[in-house]
Order: structure tokens, then C-alpha cells, then sequence
């Protein structure tokens, strides 16, 4: 159904990937992942025709139709019913048409209107309303009205939107960029299930474990090291974690083996070096000896032999390049000295000192606004989204706003974020998605507060990312209370009290 050969792209002159070769067929279900801004959504992007890619060629199969799903809405300023209109291409315009002509329908446009509703007639116009229902309706959708403007719908509801627009364009093949972000655990199951049955090819980037374990046969890695793809056939996110381990295990003992070779191999040079030129210092201390001129001259020649034959080794593809990976993460949350058992927010139920809260429940039920509820002066809130933050205020500039630091200690601090010098004065809105969220964590961890307010953290996040996020938030000890649909996440960090949010009540389970 699509067909990539020899791509490469650049952002601001940086080379993100090349040589991705792909080939996508009916009922392929390919993971993509790696680290924020190794050019994941990029690929997507450029796979979609949105993007023109460097150096490459991207073609569809004829006939065929490619949809492309983004993480987030991009500008939520319309309605639900036209946004899902636009879905429908070519026919969304001949039917807001038709129903202008039909509200003022006099002789003067009468053949306007004929021409217009044989192209509706073309286009089986008939079949758009019960699409968009039935479409609607396997979405959970149908309780939104189509003048609900798309700011007044959650997170969930937008991803729900997103998908439910892309499915109107009756697709071969579908790109997902974090499906699951903002979709509750029953939003993301039901997701995987619909998938399981979509008889097209399906090339979606995520972070989600659980979703790629259920849903992908293979992952390719852009891993922000190589230009390359990394290859992962034969599984999901447990057999990628797997097999990832084990090369670099192989990697390394051949680095390592590698490098004794190479001092073996200098030795020797430098060894027959010293010979070579023992043997003309006594040639030329006036000792007769033709025959030491000739050992001279041959050792000489043996020792650029190994020197060349040294350098054509680590000039090959063969030479294995020394392990890298990206700089580490670094996360040291706050922790709380006061005593335990303490009430320190009236929610609800309750909230003590040290408590470590999970909450769920359905897309809309209203989570978010009890974490915004429950905000005080005491706590600091990790937002759902990043709504707002895409500003032109630098990255240094913002981080410093929100924590009262010396130049020098926010240089620090950002560095142990990853975010290095070039990007201190990068504008907000020029960062991925990803990067936006660790400088919030960034923001989070430097700050006074006690009481973290998390909503849906691991949205966004790399792996690497989140095996530092557990790995803190498993010492933290302070009082949590998080929002999430990763069960891997819930489970990896240790939450102990579970509040489910339904029908506008907080129930304790």
C-alpha cells in the first residue's frame, strides 16, 4: 500500500535519519520508537506527504488512501462537526455547498445546485451521514454535539476526534502519532481491539508499552544515535526491550574485543617501530653491515604495512563504533520531611502525608478537574497538556520563571534535563512535544512543593525517559497523587490508594 526508499530528513540543518527503507502491506502493524526529537513524528509527517523529505521517495499504491493521525489537535478552534467534516475531502465541501443552496434555494441557483448534487451523486454523498454516525458511535462520540467548539472537549475526546477523522477518509493504510495519549485504559483497549480487526497497514508512534505489546509485530528504533533505523522484527515492546538488551550486550563485548585487538595491534607496530630504528642507528654508527640496511628497510616496511592495515580495519564497516547512547535523564524529586499521617489536602476522600494516589476513570469524568480542584499553594501540577506553552519565550527564560535560580545553577539544572547550551534560547514553540514535557518535570523537581498533582505523566515521554520517571518517583517520598492510564507506569511506581472518578463522585477502591 506505500512504499518509502532512501529517506532522510533534516530539521534547522541536523540530520535526524537516512537510508529508512520501508514497505507497507495489508495487516502490517510496525511500532515505531526512540527517543524525543530523533524525528519520529517527522517520518510520519514525510510518510503522510505532509513533509518533503531531504533526499528519497515516498509512493503510495494506486488508489490507495493514507491517514495521518497527529498527537495532538492542531488548532482547536473550530467545531467537532467541522472538523469531522473536513474528513471527508472532496465531499465536505460539495455538501456545506449544497446546504447553503438548499437554504435559500431560488431558480437563479437552481443549476448550480443540480451540478452540485450530480458531484454529490459521484462522490455517494448518501452514505456520508450514516458513516459519520456509525463512525461516532463506535468512538463514544455521540454525546457531543456538532457546534461543541473543539477547546470545550478533553484531552480524550480530541484523540477520540482525531481518529474518528481519519476513519471518514476510508484508509489503506494508518499513521499514528501517541494514540493513546489522553484515551482512558478502555479507550486505549478498545483501540487495540479495532485494530486488531482494521484490515489495512497500521505504522504508529508510541511510548505506550502495554499498546505496543498488544498491538505491533515489529518495532523500528530511530534511536537519536544512528542515522540509520534500528530493525526489531518478530514483536512488541517486551521483544524489542529483549533483543535491545542482548545487542547491546553483543555490542559491547565486540567493542571490547575490539579494543584489545587494536592495543595489541599498536604494540606490535610500535614495537617493530623501535627495531626498524635500532637497526639504522647502528647502520649508521659506521658498523659495515649490508644486510642490517636490508633488515632496516624491511622491518620499516612491515611496520606500514600493520599501520595500514590497522587504519583500513577501523576505516571498515566492519570496525564496531563504540557504544553510545544519549546522556542520561537525571531526576531527584523533592522529598518531604514532615510527619506522616498528616492531612495535608481535604479532598474528597482525604488526602496524608506520603499518600500515594492512583486515579481513574472514564475520558470526561471529570479527573483533571479534581487535580485542579485540589491545587494550592502546597502543590505543583504536571499539566495534561502543554495548551499554552508554545510561546516564543526562550526555554532558559521560561525555566527561570518558574524557578528563582542563578543564570548559572538553571544552566546546570537544564543540563541534568537534557537540554543542552544550543537549546537554552530556543523558543518554547519549537520544541517537540516530548522535550516540552521534561522541561515541566525539569520545572517540577526544582520546586519547593510536596505534594505532586500528576496527570497523565508518561504521555509523550521516551523510554529512557520513563525508566528515570519511575526509578524517581519510586524514591520519592512526598505525597502523589497521579492520573494515568499506563499500567506499567501505576504498577512501576508503587501507588497504594486507587480513587476511580465517576457520575461526579470520587469513589475509594
Amino acid at each position: 500500500m506505500l512504499k518509502a526508499a532512501s529517506l532522510s530528513c533534516t530539521y534547522d540543518g541536523d540530520l535526524l535519519f537516512s537510508d529508512v527503507d520501508l514497505t507497507l502491506g495489508d495487516g502490517d502493524r510496525i511500532g515505531v520508537v526512540g527517543p524525543n526529537g530523533a524525528g519520529k513524528t517527522a517520518l510520519l509527517r514525510v510518510l503522510a506527504g505532509e513533509l518533503r523529505p531531504a533526499s528519497g521517495v515516498v509512493t503510495p499504491a494506486p488508489g490507495s488512501r493514507v491517514a495521518f493521525v497527529p498527537q495532538q489537535m492542531p488548532e482547536p478552534d473550530g467545531t467537532v462537526g467541522g472538523f469531522l467534516l473536513a474528513g471527508l475531502g472532496e465531499l465536505s465541501d460539495v455538501l456545506q455547498r449544497m446546504r447553503q443552496l438548499e437554504a435559500d434555494l431560488t431558480e437563479d441557483v437552481l443549476d448550480e445546485y443540480g451540478a452540485v448534487q450530480e458531484r454529490w451523486t459521484a462522490l455517494q454523498g448518501w452514505t456520508a451521514e450514516s458513516r459519520l454516525a456509525e463512525i461516532k458511535q463506535r468512538l463514544e462520540l455521540t454525546h457531543l454535539s456538532d457546534d461543541r467548539p473543539l477547546d470545550r472537549i478533553s484531552g480524550g475526546e480530541q484523540a477520540r476526534v482525531l481518529l474518528a477523522r481519519a476513519l471518514l477518509q476510508d484508509p489503506d493504510v494508518l499513521l499514528l502519532d501517541e494514540p493513546t495519549n489522553h484515551l482512558d485504559a478502555e479507550g486505549a483497549a478498545w483501540l487495540g481491539d479495532w485494530l486488531a480487526g482494521f484490515r489495512g497497514a497500521v505504522l504508529a508512534v508510541s511510548h505506550d508499552r502495554a499498546f505496543l505489546d498488544a498491538t505491533v509485530t515489529r518495532i523500528i528504533e530511530l534511536d537519536g544515535v544512528h542515522e540509520q533505523p534500528q530493525d526489531f522484527p518478530g514483536g512488541g515492546y517486551t521483544a524489542y526491550r529483549a533483543e535491545k538488551a542482548r545487542r547491546w550486550r553483543r555490542w559491547l563485548l565486540d567493542f571490547e574485543a575490539q579494543e584489545k585487538d587494536r592495543l595489541r595491534w599498536e604494540q606490535d607496530i610500535e614495537l617493530t617501530k623501535r627495531q626498524a630504528l635500532g637497526v639504522e642507528l647502528t647502520v649508521r654508527s659506521g658498523v659495515e653491515a649490508p644486510h642490517l640496511r636490508r633488515v632496516a628497510r624491511k622491518v620499516a616496511r612491515k611496520a606500514k604495512v600493520r599501520e595500514r592495515r590497522l587504519r583500513r580495519q577501523m576505516e571498515s564497516l566492519r570496525w564496531v563504533d563504540e557504544p553510545r547512547r544519549r546522556p542520561p535523564l537525571t531526576l531527584a524529586f523533592p522529598q518531604d520531611d514532615g510527619g506522616p499521617g498528616e492531612e495535608v489536602l481535604a479532598g474528597p476522600p482525604g488526602v496524608r502525608r506520603g499518600d500515594r494516589i492512583l486515579i481513574t476513570g472514564r475520558n470526561g469524568a471529570g479527573k483533571t478537574t479534581l487535580l485542579n480542584e485540589l491545587a494550592g499553594d502546597d502543590t505543583r501540577t504536571l499539566p495534561q497538556t502543554s495548551d499554552g506553552l508554545r510561546t516564543d519565550q526562550p526555554v532558559m527564560d521560561f525555566f527561570r520563571s518558574q524557578v528563582p535560580v542563578y543564570v548559572d545553577d538553571a544552566e546546570r539544572l537544564l543540563a541534568g534535563h537534557q537540554f543542552d547550551e544550543d537549546m537554552w534560547d530556543a523558543p518554547l514553540h519549537t520544541l517537540s512535544a516530548g522535550e516540552l514535557r521534561r522541561l515541566l518535570l525539569a520545572v517540577m523537581v526544582n520546586s519547593p512543593q510536596r505534594i505532586l498533582l500528576l496527570d497523565e505523566p508518561t504521555n509523550f515521554l521516551d523510554f529512557d525517559a520513563l525508566d528515570v520517571l519511575e526509578e524517581a518517583l519510586r524514591r520519592y517520598r512526598g505525597t502523589l497523587l497521579v492520573v494515568t492510564h499506563d499500567r506499567y507506569f501505576a504498577d512501576a511506581i508503587g501507588l497504594t490508594r486507587r480513587w476511580h472518578v465517576v457520575a461526579g463522585k470520587v469513589v475509594e477502591s
